[in-house]
């Protein structure tokens, strides 16, 4: 393996400041993760929000048609696990938020929420400072208009945290989300192709609701792909050029980091360049054997606001960030013999 050595690397420079231009999210945002391919089941879901942002009233966020959610856990099963942060009015610091996502009657109702039985409700049993607080996720399928924004809809209700202490409804230590993440499995399967999950969240104001601060955020979600290339260019020195391309939805990804595997362990890495693309030549020396190539990447979540909030659902409600997903992805093999 060691025989191996890199002649020249032909991607393109400046791909570091590429991949870094896109990485400066507006708050607040929608992000999707997990194991959302045809036929898997698991799914992370998370909500973002800054600081400076009006604190969420209620979220609904809408699962993309052909997405199918099984809603039979029986109560008391655990589906998942949440983690986040808020931050504490009282405290005046953030706090770190953990717990267990649970299935509970679909008859439990959130304060603010619509009081009708749910296709399933997951409570996010969370410890907070010490404190134990139940945060219930509504499972509905949509119905009527809605049915445009996606087949389900979980809707999350929160207390508002700039009202004077002891007033009814508000949040156990004047708490803000910041950012919430709930993992759970064996709930969704999903449906083949590129898919959009949609947000709509209502702010507080002065203890109160603000329809008109209501904003929509989104998250595509989308495979990626890494191609490989590998062939002899000069036989007689015995040299290989590895060429390939990383693209989601059909669109380059520039500034990835790829990983070049050679018989299966990373040997190279390299950067795309603006148009996806990277490049190596490598020289082998010693004895003449067989060479197993491949190409691995992984890719974070970024930023998709100008494409992806082109057109937003509602009239007069702005879509204020869009998110396109993580992936990993590897490459098929090329064997050669040198």
């Amino acid at each position: 393996m060691k025989h191996w050595i890199r002649l020249a690397l032909l991607a393109l420079a400046g791909t570091a400041a590429l991949a870094l231009a896109g990485t400066a999210l507006a708050t607040p945002k929608l992000i999707i993760g997990g194991k959302l391919g045809l036929g898997e089941s698991g799914a992370v879901v998370q909500v973002t929000e800054a600081k400076d942002d009006a604190a969420p009233a209620k979220i609904s966020i809408y699962v993309p048609s052909g997405y199918s959610i099984n809603g039979s856990a029986t109560a008391g099963t655990k589906v998942g696990t949440t983690t986040g942060t808020v931050f504490s009015r009282d405290a005046n610091i953030p706090l770190p938020l953990s717990g267990d996502v649970v299935a509970v009657p679909p008859t439990t109702n959130a304060p603010g929420c619509d009081p009708v039985p749910h296709l399933a409700v997951w409570n996010l049993a969370l410890a907070v400072a010490g404190n134990s607080i139940n945060l219930p996720v509504h499972v509905d399928q949509t119905a009527g208009a809605e049915a445009a924004f996606g087949a389900y809809k979980l809707v999350v209700c929160l207390g508002p945290d700039d009202v004077p202490v002891g007033t009814p409804g508000r949040s156990p230590n004047g708490a803000r989300l910041l950012d919430a993440t709930f993992t759970v499995d064996n709930v969704f399967t999903a449906a083949p192709g590129d898919t959009v999950w949609k947000a709509i969240t209502t702010p507080w104001a002065g203890g109160a609701p603000n329809p008109a601060g209501t904003v929509e955020t989104r998250a595509l979600v989308s495979n990626g792909v890494i191609t490989l290339n590998a062939r002899v260019t000069n036989k007689k020195k015995r040299v290989v050029r590895a060429t390939g391309k990383v693209t989601q939805s059909g669109a380059a990804v520039a500034g990835a980091q790829v990983s070049l595997l050679l018989n299966g362990k990373s040997r190279f890495r390299l950067r795309s360049s603006g148009a996806g693309a990277y490049s190596i030549v490598l020289r082998k020396s010693g004895k003449k054997t067989t060479t197993t190539f491949q190409a691995r990447t992984t890719v974070a979540e970024r930023d998709a606001t100008t494409t992806g909030c082109a057109s937003p659902s509602l009239p007069n409600v702005p879509c204020v960030n869009a998110t396109i997903s993580s992936f990993t992805a590897v490459s098929r093999k090329i064997r050669i013999r040198l």
